[in-house]
């Protein structure tokens, strides 16, 4: 399905091909990085701490190994493996023990061990690798703490991150979300992910195959278009097997499921950045049980906004992106008309209340919906500002879009955005 979205534009193949298989976040994280490293001079950086949650609730965690019975392991040498997944549930919990803090990245240690994957993460996330692995840098997460009283039920969002990066990048904007009662189910994708530590210790690097040697330009592209279509296709199948596991386990009696009963899968919606917004859109169009779908700068440009797949959405869709319009895209003027044409249809396409919301600000990027801007800010004023800025407006207009599709709330910023000047909200659906 998605090979023959691909193949009907092949002027633009190559590059939305070659933009979907590059680690999507771990681009912005080395240009941070290398910044970071001439400014800093050597100096030990500062240990950065992560924005309060604004929300009433405290934060629960706690990871499942879950095991996909029906998707086969890509990369196993055991034609019998099956795809195996870590999903962290985050979730409300009393605001009781504020001095309790859980670690910014389980499994750091074990990823430092690993020569292969430290040399990735240490890219990716620079002089904050070293507070990370130490434990110095903190989440507001604490595992295993017991569930809210109250409210009986919590809606639920499944989150993605984009390739090469991992869902704790996006600590800050999941810990908002469930201080404001929401549960989110954060899916660590294997192999596309920067790596996966397992509950045995097993870790799993992210997986990227040289083309073997002697290939044509023609078949190199092929081998791309084909990676590309089946990375699509492989997030957004993990999206909709921990769906239908979160609702088996959540009807389950006893102690099996530590938030039983409690995550509202009547209320669900699906939500990724980068390549992760691709996944996202893909599952909603997939299965009818999301009520709400989130794609955080997730365009593919110059191809489409979403990828297409049977009779399209049913669900309302944001599609929350940065101002793009004077970024050097990488293809020409009449390339970049066709594209927002075919994004505007999408956009018409899919059902009222649907919106296409544009965020500008200062050293905004693709990278700003996660904490690694405020990572490398290392405690500069302007900087840390700056990266705390978006991080709110981004969370802000996330929360306002679920609150309005899955708490029946009137929508707030949709309405009415002038709390954060420049942005553009544009409704659309039919």
């Amino acid at each position: 399905m998605l090979t023959s979205f691909f193949a009907g534009h092949p002027a633009w193949q190559a590059r939305v091909i070659c933009a979907l298989l590059l680690p999507s976040l771990l681009w912005t994280q080395k240009a941070y990085g290398q910044k970071n490293k001439d400014e800093m001079g050597g100096l030990k950086a500062a240990a950065p701490t992560l924005p309060t949650p604004s929300g009433p609730f405290g934060i629960g965690r706690i990871g499942y190994e879950w095991i996909d019975p029906s998707g086969p392991d890509t990369y196993s040498a055991n034609p019998d493996a099956h795809r195996d997944l870590m999903v962290y549930l985050w979730y409300p919990a009393p605001r009781t023990d504020t001095g309790k803090r859980g670690l910014y990245l389980p499994g750091a240690k074990q990823m430092d061990a690993n020569p292969e994957v430290q040399r990735r993460v240490g890219d990716a996330f620079g002089a904050a690798w070293g507070l990370i692995v130490s434990g110095d840098l903190v989440s507001h997460a604490v595992e295993n703490a017991p569930v809210a009283k109250s409210p009986k039920h919590f809606p639920l969002v499944l989150f993605s991150h984009g390739l090469g990066s991992i869902d704790f990048a996006y600590t800050s904007l999941i810990e908002d979300l469930v201080s404001h009662g929401y549960v989110v189910a954060s899916i660590e994708h294997t192999y596309t992910a920067m790596a996966v530590v397992f509950p045995n210790g097993r870790v799993v690097p992210f997986h990227q195959e040289a083309d073997p040697v002697g290939l044509t330009p023609e078949q190199r592209f092929q081998r791309m278009e084909a990676s590309a279509g089946l990375a699509i296709a492989e997030g957004a199948r993990d999206v909709v097997f921990v769906l239908s596991k979160l609702t088996e386990m959540n009807s389950q009696k006893g102690h099996e499921f530590a938030l039983g009963g409690r995550p509202d899968v009547n209320r669900v919606a699906a939500m990724g950045h980068s390549s992760g917004g691709a996944f996202a859109t893909l599952a909603c169009q997939m299965d009818q049980r999301f009520k709400a779908c989130i794609s955080l700068d997730g365009a593919l440009p110059p191809v489409a906004a979403f990828p297409e797949y049977g009779k399209g959405f049913t669900q309302p869709v944001l599609l929350l992106e940065i101002d793009h319009s004077a970024q050097r895209r990488g293809f020409d003027a009449a390339q970049e008309a066709e594209y927002m044409k075919k994004k505007e249809a999408q956009l018409n396409a899919c059902p009222r209340g649907s919106y296409d919301i544009v965020l500008k600000s200062a050293a905004l990027n693709h990278g700003s919906f996660s904490d690694v801007p405020l990572l490398f800010a290392n405690g500069k004023k302007m900087e840390t500002g700056e990266a705390l800025y978006n991080l709110r407006a981004d969370q802000a207009f996330t929360r306002s879009f679920l609150d309005k599709y899955l708490n029946h709330d009137a929508g707030g910023l949709l309405n009415d955005p002038s709390e954060y000047p420049g942005t553009i909200v544009t409704p659309y659906g039919h």
